[in-house]
């Protein structure tokens, strides 16, 4: 497989400006903080929500069910894994929390600088505010955990993620690059 170097622009928010009263319009969906006991619906939202998207290409465990199991079991067993920056979205349009909709992620780099790992929202359910509510959901989980600043990658194309970042005040603030193996058709 040839080996080919997606950009990606590192962009970072500072909690103490930022503003963080974002709350959705009433929908049927219902935001829940961490737990273990809903693992399977965080895996669940994150295949549903990269498994078509670029971001599998550059990593790819996010294009298999498997490898978002296994992607959520190692990010939540770190020793810098943070609970209450990690939020998933579900929707209850049966009546009960039944089907994910969006997960986010959070782990924290030093004593005052947090990252968010994965933020994924169901193709069907974008546009719709859920990907910003969890962002915020998140900001405030790593403010309440004494953070100051969050940092986060996103690949430069994804244009309608950049636009969600910036909208809440992240700002970019490096160019990185991430190798990826691309498949060749014949």
């Amino acid at each position: 497989m040839p080996v080919v170097y997606f950009k990606r622009y590192k962009m970072q928010i500072d909690l103490e400006q930022a503003d963080l009263s974002f709350e959705p319009p009433q929908s049927e969906i219902q935001y829940f903080p961490w737990s273990d006991k809903m693992m399977g619906f965080h895996s669940l939202a994150k295949w549903e929500s990269f498994r078509f998207e670029m971001d599998a290409t550059v990593f790819p465990c996010l294009g298999n069910r498997d490898g978002c199991k296994q992607l959520m079991r190692d990010l939540t067993q770190r020793s810098n894994f943070v609970p209450e920056a990690t939020w998933l979205a579900l929707s209850i349009a049966s009546g009960v929390p039944d089907s994910p909709v969006g997960t986010i992620q959070g782990l924290q780099i030093d004593k005052q600088l947090g990252a968010i790992q994965n933020i994924g929202v169901v193709p069907v359910f974008r546009g719709k505010g859920i990907g910003k509510r969890l962002l915020v959901l998140a900001l405030r989980g790593f403010r309440d955990t004494g953070c100051k600043r969050v940092n986060l990658e996103v690949t430069i194309h994804n244009l309608g993620a950049i636009r969600l970042y910036e909208s809440i005040g992240f700002q970019t603030v490096e160019t990185v690059f991430k190798v990826g193996n691309v498949p060749v058709s014949a």
